[in-house]
Formats: C-alpha cells, sequence, structure tokens
C-alpha cells in the first residue's frame, strides 16, 4: 500500500496546503496504472484542496484498508483482479457491509467484456464506469472532479440537515432539548422517573415586566437546572415555562433528593435583572413506575397540586382528583351522545308566574335526560356537554321539542342559551326556521344569555343577538347578580328582561341578600327592564318578592319543573 500527497509548490498552493486532502482510493492490479493516475492528477486543487493517493493492489487488500479506515472520499476500482470480478464484489462490500453510501466509486477496466457497462451500472451501487483504454488525462480529471463535487454536496447536506434536525429538536431560547426530543426520547425508555416543573403564575412576569425580562429569567432557571446533569438526569425545556428531568429508575428518596436541589437551585435563588429582583415558586408533578403517557400524567400531578395550591410538589397517582374528573366526564360524554342519538334529552317545564295579574304567563324549558326510566337532572351532564362541545345539539333539540309543545298554546316559552350558541354562525337562521315550522309568533320566544358565561364574550355574539331581536325574539339574561361587574354591560344588550340570580332570592331574609336585591330592583326600575325572581321557595320569599314590586316569580313554591304543563291558570289559588 502507497500513500501520495500532491501539493503545489506556488503560492496559490500553499494557501491550499492547511487545507485537509481529499481522500482517493486506487485499487488496481496494475502498478502501472496507480502511476499514470498519480501523474496525470499531479498538483490538482479541486475546490480549492489537493489530491492524496493511496494505493492498493488487490480487493482483499482494500478490504483490510477500508476496515480500519473508512473515510474516503473516492474510490477508482479495477473490476478485474484476484479474481474475474474482485472489483464488483469490493463494491458490494463498501455499500452492504461497511454501511458506506456517501464514497463516490468509479470502475475503471481495461476488459470490459467481461463486465459489461449497461450490467455493471444495473447492477451495483457506482457513480461512474470508464474504459482504461478511453480514460485519457482530461477524462480522468473530470470523472475524479465530478465525483468529489458530488460528494461534497452530500457532505453540505447532510450538514444541513443535521442542523435542522437539532434545530427542530431543541429550544431556540435555552438551546436544551425540547418537546420533540422528549417524545422521541420516552418512545423506548421505560423504568425512568419523569419530574415536571412547571413555574409558577410566569404569565404575570410577562405581563408586568415584558418579554425581555421574563426570557432571561429562563435562561437563568435553564442555567441552574443544567447543573443537575451530574445527577444523570437529562433537561428538557418543553414550554415557555415547563421542564422536564428524565431519570432512571431511581427510588422516592433519591427523587426527592432532586427535588430538594431544584427548589435550593430554583425556589431559594433570586433572579436578578435590570435591578429587579424575581422569586420564583414551581409546582412540580412527579411519575414513577409508569410505562405510558408519562408527559400527560405528570400534567396532571401539577393539575392536582394547584388544586390545593401553587409551589407543592404532587406524586401522579390514579385515586387524584383530577384522574377521577377525567374518567367521570367520560363516562357523561358517552351517555349524552347515546341520549342524543336515542332522543333520550326531554324538555321539563317550570311555570313563571305574574306576581300582579295572578297567573302563569310563561315557562322556562329546562332539559332533562331519560337513562334506565330515570330522570337524570342537568347539573350531571351540562359542564360535560359544554366541554366536550355538545351543549348547542342540546339547545337545538330543546328549542325543536318545546316548539312543538307551545305550538298548541299561547303562553311565552324561554330557553337557555350560552357563548357557544351565540357563536354558531348558523343559530339565529336556525331558531327562525323552527318558529316557522311550529307557527310560533317570534316575540313568544325568550332566550335566557347565562351572564356567568357570556358576557365577558358577548361582543364575539353581537351579530347572533342583533339577528335574534330583529326577528323579534325576546332577550333575557340569566342568573344576574353572580357577576356585578356587569351592572354597565347589559345597558348595550337592549334586556326584555333579568331573572335575579336563585341564591340572592331564597336567601332574601339575610341582610346582604335583601339589599343586592334591592339595589337590582332599584337599577332594573330606573333602566325599564322586566324582573323575574327565580328559586322562590316558600310563602315568605313569595311575600318579600312581591313587597319589591317584582314583576314575575318562579321556584317551587309555585311549581316545580315537570313534563306537561301545570292545569291551573293560578297555582296559588
Amino acid at each position: 500500500m502507497a500513500t501520495d500527497h500532491f501539493i503545489f509548490q506556488t503560492s496559490k498552493t500553499q494557501s491550499a496546503a492547511v487545507k485537509k486532502a481529499w481522500k482517493i482510493l486506487i485499487v488496481d492490479d496494475d502498478h502501472s496504472v496507480h502511476d499514470i493516475t498519480k501523474l496525470a492528477l499531479k498538483d490538482t486543487l479541486i475546490i480549492d484542496r489537493p489530491l492524496s493517493f493511496t494505493s492498493v493492489y488487490s480487493a482483499k487488500e482494500a478490504r483490510e484498508l477500508l476496515t480500519h479506515d473508512n473515510s474516503f472520499n473516492v474510490a477508482i476500482l479495477d473490476v478485474v483482479m484476484e479474481s474475474s470480478n474482485a472489483g464488483l464484489e469490493l463494491t458490494q462490500y463498501i455499500r452492504q457491509e461497511l454501511l458506506n453510501p456517501d464514497i463516490r466509486i468509479i470502475i475503471r477496466t481495461g476488459q470490459s467484456g467481461l463486465a459489461p457497462e449497461k450490467h455493471v451500472i444495473d447492477n451495483y451501487d457506482i457513480n461512474d464506469y470508464k474504459d482504461k483504454t478511453e480514460l485519457t488525462s482530461d477524462k480522468l480529471y473530470s470523472a475524479i472532479k465530478l465525483a468529489i463535487i458530488s460528494y461534497d454536496e452530500i457532505q453540505k447536506s447532510k450538514i444541513q440537515k443535521e442542523a435542522l434536525y437539532k434545530q427542530v429538536l431543541t429550544n431556540p431560547l435555552t438551546h436544551l432539548n425540547n418537546r420533540h426530543k422528549l417524545d422521541l426520547d420516552l418512545i423506548d425508555n421505560k423504568n425512568i422517573t419523569l419530574i415536571l416543573l412547571n413555574i409558577d403564575r410566569f404569565s404575570h412576569i410577562n405581563d408586568l415586566y415584558g418579554y425581555e425580562q421574563g426570557n432571561h429569567i429562563i435562561k437563568e432557571i435553564a442555567n441552574s437546572l443544567n447543573l443537575l446533569h451530574s445527577t444523570g438526569c437529562k433537561l428538557y425545556h418543553i414550554g415557555i415555562d415547563e421542564f422536564v428531568l428524565v431519570l432512571k429508575s431511581s427510588s422516592a428518596d433519591e427523587t426527592d433528593k432532586i427535588i430538594g436541589l431544584i427548589q435550593e437551585r430554583c425556589q431559594n435563588n433570586h433572579f436578578t435583572y435590570k435591578d429587579i429582583d424575581f422569586n420564583i415558586t414551581l409546582t412540580i408533578g412527579i411519575v414513577e413506575n409508569e410505562d405510558k403517557n408519562l408527559l400527560n400524567k405528570a400534567n396532571l400531578a401539577v393539575k392536582e397540586a394547584r388544586l390545593i395550591s401553587p409551589n407543592r410538589v404532587q406524586r401522579y397517582n390514579n385515586n387524584m382528583k383530577v384522574v377521577r374528573n377525567i374518567e367521570n366526564n367520560h363516562t357523561w360524554f358517552k351517555k349524552i351522545k347515546h341520549a342524543l342519538n336515542e332522543d333520550r334529552m326531554i324538555p321539563y317545564f317550570q311555570a313563571i308566574y305574574n306576581n300582579h295579574t295572578k297567573k302563569i304567563e310563561k315557562y322556562e324549558c329546562l332539559v332533562r335526560m331519560i337513562e334506565d326510566e330515570k330522570i337524570i337532572l342537568p347539573f350531571n351532564f351540562l359542564d360535560v356537554a359544554q366541554e366536550t362541545g355538545l351543549l348547542t345539539k342540546i339547545t337545538y333539540m330543546m328549542l325543536e321539542k318545546s316548539a312543538q309543545v307551545f305550538s298548541k298554546n299561547s303562553f311565552q316559552f324561554s330557553i337557555n342559551i350560552t357563548t357557544h350558541d351565540l357563536q354558531d354562525k348558523n343559530f339565529a337562521s336556525f331558531v327562525q326556521e323552527v318558529l316557522q315550522k311550529h307557527n310560533i309568533a317570534p316575540s313568544r320566544l325568550i332566550l335566557e344569555i347565562l351572564e356567568s358565561n357570556s358576557l365577558d364574550n358577548i361582543h364575539h355574539s353581537r351579530e347572533n343577538i342583533s339577528a335574534l331581536q330583529k326577528l323579534g325574539c325576546r332577550i333575557s339574561l340569566d342568573d344576574f347578580g353572580a357577576e356585578c361587574q356587569n351592572f354597565s354591560n347589559i345597558l348595550n344588550l337592549n334586556l326584555d328582561s333579568i331573572k335575579i340570580d336563585g341564591s340572592f332570592i331564597k336567601n332574601l331574609k339575610d341582610g346582604m341578600s335583601y339589599k343586592m336585591v334591592d339595589s337590582i330592583v332599584y337599577f332594573a326600575n330606573n333602566v325599564g327592564i322586566d324582573l323575574v325572581a327565580e328559586f322562590v321557595c316558600d310563602k315568605e320569599v313569595f311575600d318579600i318578592v312581591n313587597h319589591f314590586g317584582i314583576k314575575y316569580s318562579q321556584g317551587y313554591y309555585i311549581s316545580e319543573p315537570q313534563a306537561s304543563l301545570c292545569d291551573k291558570e293560578d297555582p296559588l289559588a
């Protein structure tokens, strides 16, 4: 084996001499071929780098060399050496056993009849095929240059891919592994402990002091946590204010020691930026002895901790309240879907009594679910319906079934609606379609907006509210007083009526509730809005409601919700 390194002795060459040479491997049993090749390419620069030649004289010798040094850029191989296809077998060895797809392989043969060009190109992973008889110095130079340029492009592409891959798996702020890297690392990782660190109230830092300060704090926390590498932890920055530590299987005591170090380095330190001191607390979720969904379970542990307070540590277990809630929600979600599909959602009706005329003038339609011949009250399932996107389907069903009932009489009737309904672009047109179908005057339909979940986002619902009012429907506000800051907001809604929150009505004998209702009555009288007192539970409360001059009463003292309308015009007579 021989190696020759050719370098120009000129100023241009001297500047290139410091650059790493391209490594060319020549494999041929004809010694003169080696000499001719080196002579033809003497003093050659390709992409500003010289050429370094290594000569071996058999495929066997080449295998031994490549086993120890697989870093050549180009290989020029003869076909016929110790056997008629030794060079082709060497090609397969390089590609299939050494797993080297990058080296550029040029087949150079003096016996092309033994290795026809088309057959070689079709069956072997080579990059060029040359007959020795036609390989002049210029053509040899061209072949080597094209091979090196191809090799260089492959390496640049690999570097770009590696950089992109690293970018995809790295958090740009802290340069720590990110969520994508964590997901990949968790695929085959078993018997590990995962610790999720969530910075408490971090959004307040951004809101009060700006993102520059927030980013500085995050980088300082990352630097503090990086010191835990000595404990064998892997550190990830998976969200703006979330870090994850992954430990190989450890005891609870060892995990607690890590938590202690975290609290010492983060929570007990003052982070200072631009003369402002920041105290940081962390809510920490720990997952141990679990095989699946580790990060999801750690998130649940953090949520469980915060049900009590921030700045707590919680180990995941199946009996946590948040886990039970999820299981309960999943159960009710299936029940709601089945009830809707099987037409087991029905309206119940509760009378609304005019305190002045002493008559029932309207009804509120309240949803019930039938399950195993039992009536299920809405507090069991409405929250789940809202969270899972089924609430508007229930509203549509209630409107259709209630309209069927009230098409046969002249009472007004009310349906509860929420933000989800009012943000449905088809809602107003559906209401109009149902009323026309059942020949009901729009003024008989009262749509009760739940104050607590609608007024904050009411500007998103203006278009539907305006369309419903133009249609002639009445708009009412339910549970008024539960969110007292909305006194000023309702003036722009052009409401027909307000329902006073039942918690004030049923506690009217309490001084504070009495004063609250007195304020609402004063407000409503001055702006000309009718009032409904719900939760009128007994005669004493009913008498106080009448003392205030409130126009309507609703509650068990008048009539409880039932599957049919009252048979008496005045149930109190």
